[in-house]
C-alpha cells in the first residue's frame, strides 16, 4: 500500500461546471436505464471448448443495465458472446466474489473468459481471480474506475462494503499482497481523471496498462465513446 503523501493526477482543463454537468447527465442516464436491468440474467453460453466470453460486472448500487451502452457498442463491432453478472453488495465483496464464481461455473460452459468491470465490480473480480482460483479461466480483466487501493470516500460509507473499501482495510491489503496469484491475467485500468468517487484517482491505476481520460467522472466512464474504443481494442488483442 502507498505510504506517506499520495499525489493525484493533475486536474482536467475543463471548467468545473462542465465536468459536474457531464457527470450529472451520466448519473441521470444510469437512473433511467436502471429499471431495465432489475433481475439477474439467466443467459448461458454454448458448450464449446473453443469460445471466448466477455463477462460484464457492474459497480456499487448499479445493475446489469449499467453496461447496456458498452454492450451495444461491442455487439455492433462483432463481440458476440456477452454475459452480465448481477450481485448485491450487502454482504460484502468476498460474498459477491463467491457468487461470481458460482455464476460463471453454471453459465460459461467452456472456453476462455475476459472481464470488464466498473468500480466495485473490479474488486469483486480481483477477489475471485486472486483468492478463489478464478485466474485459470481468465485471460484479460479491464477495470473502469475501480478503487484498487481503496478510496478515502469509503470512510463516509457506514457499511461492510464501506469498511472493505478503505485504503487500510484487510481485504485491500490481501489483494495487494496476492497479485501474483493472477499473474497470468492481463489487467488494464481505465481511469476517470475527474472521478469524484475514487479519491485519489491514482488508486485506480494499479496496473502497468492504464489509460487516463481527464475529462470524465466516475459514471461518465459508462457512456464514453473513447472508453468504449479502449475496451474494444483490449478485447480484440485478447482474442488474437
Amino acid at each position: 500500500m502507498p505510504t506517506g503523501a499520495v499525489r493525484d493526477f493533475p486536474p482536467s482543463d475543463r471548467s468545473p461546471s462542465r465536468l459536474i454537468g457531464s457527470e450529472l447527465i451520466a448519473l441521470a442516464a444510469s437512473s433511467l436505464l436502471y429499471p431495465f436491468g432489475i433481475g439477474a440474467s439467466r443467459k448461458r453460453t454454448a458448450r464449446r471448448a473453443e469460445q471466448r466470453t466477455v463477462v460484464l460486472v457492474h459497480g456499487y448500487l448499479g445493475n446489469r443495465s449499467s453496461f447496456y451502452p458498452l454492450a451495444a457498442y461491442l455487439k455492433a463491432h462483432g463481440v458476440g458472446s456477452l454475459l452480465s453478472f448481477s450481485y448485491s453488495a450487502a454482504h460484502g465483496i468476498e460474498r459477491a466474489a463467491l457468487e461470481l464464481r458460482e455464476s460463471l461455473r453454471q453459465r460459461v460452459r467452456g472456453g476462455r473468459i475476459d472481464l470488464v468491470c466498473h468500480s466495485l465490480g473490479g474488486l469483486i473480480a480481483r477477489t475471485w481471480l486472486q483468492l478463489l482460483g478464478g485466474a485459470r479461466r481468465v485471460d484479460r480483466c479491464i477495470l473502469l474506475g475501480t478503487p484498487q487501493r481503496g478510496t478515502y470516500n469509503a470512510y463516509w460509507l457506514l457499511s461492510r462494503v464501506g469498511r472493505e473499501l478503505r485504503p487500510d482495510s484487510a481485504l485491500i491489503e490481501r489483494l495487494h499482497a496476492t497479485r501474483g496469484a493472477a499473474k497470468s491475467v492481463r489487467f488494464s485500468s481505465i481511469v476517470a481523471g475527474s472521478d469524484n468517487i475514487v479519491i485519489p484517482r491514482v488508486f485506480c491505476a494499479a496496473d502497468e496498462d492504464f489509460v487516463r481520460v481527464p475529462d470524465l467522472g466516475h459514471m461518465g466512464l459508462l457512456f464514453s465513446p473513447k472508453v468504449f474504443r479502449e475496451v474494444l481494442d483490449r478485447l480484440a488483442a485478447a482474442r488474437v
